[in-house]
């Protein structure tokens, strides 16, 4: 970034520089000289500023696309993750047959009621 912000000076100087050595060549007078190494050095400067401002604006925007990849793909592997837990958390198909079979040895204390008991009882009373 710092080279980036040195462009506009850097810009001007060399223009300045180039201006001044072909006003040499050419023969022309010193005031005449200087007047066009300024004008070129301001004219160079705001070309600079603008190249340096659009490169800051393309590196700007190339680090916002890398984050927003980045938070995108967190998201999907958070997503992913999220996902892979659900499937763990569900409970397995248990099957489409009832097993209603008991075994006989277990006695848990039912005897069921027989209906012509208690229809003696009932008409005794």
């Amino acid at each position: 970034m710092e080279t980036i912000m040195k462009i506009p000076f850097l810009l001007a100087i060399l223009a300045s520089i180039i201006t001044g050595a072909i006003s040499i060549v050419n023969n022309a007078g010193t005031n005449k000289t200087c007047v066009r190494m300024i004008f070129a050095m301001i004219i160079f400067y705001i070309i600079g500023l603008l190249v340096s401002k659009t490169i800051i604006s393309i590196v700007e925007e190339q680090n916002k696309q890398k984050l927003e990849a980045e938070k995108k793909k967190e998201e999907e592997e958070m997503f992913e993750k999220a996902k892979a837990s659900a499937k763990v958390k569900k409970p397995e198909h248990l099957g489409n047959t009832l097993d209603l079979s008991t075994e006989e040895e277990i006695d848990d204390g039912f005897t069921p009621f027989d209906l012509s008991q208690a229809v003696k009882t009932k008409m005794k009373e």
